[in-house]
C-alpha cells in the first residue's frame, strides 16, 4: 500500500536569528556591567567621601557629588562662608576663627565688623565641587605625634615588606617547581603531594607555633623578618602554579640542551625561566597582593607604630582619632592606587600566565 507523504509542518521562531542574537549580546553585556558596577560602586563612594568636606561626609541626605565649603577671600584669606541665624535673620557671613564652640564671623562686603556666634548655630554654605586637599592631609597627617608616624611611614613599611617578599617566593619556588616538573628522583610525587597538602592547612592552625618559634625562640618580634623570612622557603600553591607550566615546556627542547652538554641548572636558568614570565608575571601579581594586603601577620608579629604596614596603620589611624572618615577614604584610596597601576602594567602578562597554568576565577 503506497504512502503519502505529508508535508511536515515547520514552525517559525517569532523572531529573526539576526534579532535574538542581538538581545542575547544585549542581555550577556547589561549582566556584566551590572555585576561589574556592584563591585565597583563601593570603590566609587569611596572615592566620593575622600573628596567631600567635613561637614559634606554626614550631610542627609548624602550625595554621591562631593561638596566642599564656599570659599571667599577677606582681607586676602580664604576662609568658609556660613549662613548664620542672628535675630530670625538669615545672614552669609565668612568664618574668620573658632574658639570655645563660637565662631568670629565677618560680612565680606564689611570686614571690619566682626560677629561672635556659636557654632551649632550655623551652617556651611556647600557647593559643588572636590576637596582635593583632603589627600596630602591625609597622608602627611601624624597619626602617632610623639612617634612622627604617618602614612608615609607604612606606605614604605609595606613597599618594603612586598618587595622582600615576591623575591623569596620567586627565588624559592621556581627552582622547587622545576625539580618537581623536570627531573626525575626518588620519592618526587610523595614529596609533591606533601608540598601540596600544606595548601590545607588554614593560617589560625600554624599561627600560634609560628608566633611561638618567631619570637620566644628566634628572638625576631616587632621586626620585618617573621613576615618576610618564610617567603624565601617556597609555598604549595606558586611552587604548584610553576609546576604546572614547566610541565608544558617541550621535552626535546631540554634534551637538546643536554646534548649539547648543558646542566640542570642552566637548562632552568637559560630556557625555562625565559619561557616562564607570564606565570613569573602571574606569581608575583598575587604575592603583592597577599603581602599589601595583609592584616593578620603584621597584627601579629608588629607592635611598635613605626613599623606598621598599610593595612595596620588604617586601623591605627580609625581607633586614634575621633574619624574623620573623608581622610581615611583618601588614606584608603591611596592605599589601593599600587595595586591597580601593578595590575593595569601586568594585566595582559597576568591573564596569560592565569591561563596557561590553567588557574580560572
Amino acid at each position: 500500500m503506497a504512502q503519502i507523504a505529508l508535508p511536515r509542518s515547520v514552525t517559525r521562531p517569532p523572531w529573526p536569528r539576526w534579532l535574538r542574537r542581538g538581545i542575547g549580546a544585549l542581555a550577556a553585556h547589561l549582566t556584566i556591567i551590572a555585576i561589574g558596577l556592584f563591585f565597583f560602586v563601593p570603590f566609587l563612594w569611596m572615592l566620593s567621601t575622600a573628596l567631600k568636606s567635613d561637614q559634606d561626609v554626614f550631610r542627609v541626605p548624602p550625595t554621591w557629588l562631593p561638596h566642599d565649603n564656599l570659599q571667599v577671600t577677606v582681607n586676602g584669606q580664604r576662609v568658609p562662608m556660613y549662613e548664620v541665624n542672628i535675630e530670625g535673620q538669615t545672614r552669609r557671613l565668612a568664618l574668620l576663627s573658632i574658639a570655645e564652640g563660637y565662631g568670629t564671623f565677618v560680612d565680606p562686603a564689611n570686614p571690619t565688623e566682626t560677629i561672635q556666634v556659636r557654632m551649632k548655630f550655623v551652617r556651611p554654605i556647600l557647593v559643588p565641587g572636590p576637596r582635593w586637599q583632603n589627600f596630602p592631609d591625609a597622608m602627611n597627617r601624624a597619626t602617632r605625634p610623639g612617634l612622627g608616624v604617618n602614612f608615609w611611614t607604612y606606605i614604605k613599611n609595606s613597599l618594603i615588606i612586598a618587595v622582600f617578599a615576591i623575591i623569596g617566593t620567586l627565588v624559592s619556588c621556581a627552582p622547587a617547581a622545576y625539580g618537581f616538573a623536570r627531573i626525575r628522583w626518588p620519592g618526587r610525587d610523595i614529596v609533591f603531594l606533601i608540598v601540596l597538602s600544606t595548601m590545607m592547612l588554614p593560617f589560625q592552625v600554624t599561627m600560634i607555633p609560628l608566633y611561638i618559634v618567631f619570637t620566644d625562640k628566634l628572638k625576631w618580634g616587632n621586626t620585618f623578618l617573621p613576615l618576610i623570612v618564610p617567603t624565601f622557603f617556597g609555598n604549595g600553591f606558586d611552587i604548584f602554579l610553576l609546576r604546572q607550566f614547566f610541565r608544558t615546556i617541550p621535552e626535546e627542547l631540554c634534551d637538546a640542551a643536554r646534548v649539547d652538554g648543558a646542566s640542570e641548572f642552566r637548562i632552568f636558568w637559560s630556557i625555562a625561566l625565559p619561557l616562564s614570565v607570564p606565570v613569573l608575571a602571574t606569581i608575583t601579581v598575587f604575592t603583592f597582593l597577599w603581602a599589601w594586603n595583609d592584616f593578620q601577620g603584621p597584627l601579629l608579629y608588629l607592635t611598635d607604630p613605626r613599623k606598621f604596614t598599610m593595612a595596620l596603620g588604617l586601623q591605627d589611624f580609625q581607633g586614634q582619632h575621633s574619624v574623620a572618615w573623608n581622610l581615611l577614604m583618601a588614606a584608603a584610596a591611596v592605599f589601593t592606587i599600587p595595586i591597580i597601576v601593578l595590575f593595569f602594567f601586568a594585566q595582559r602578562t597576568f591573564i596569560q600566565g592565569v591561563k596557561l597554568t590553567g588557574l580560572k576565577g
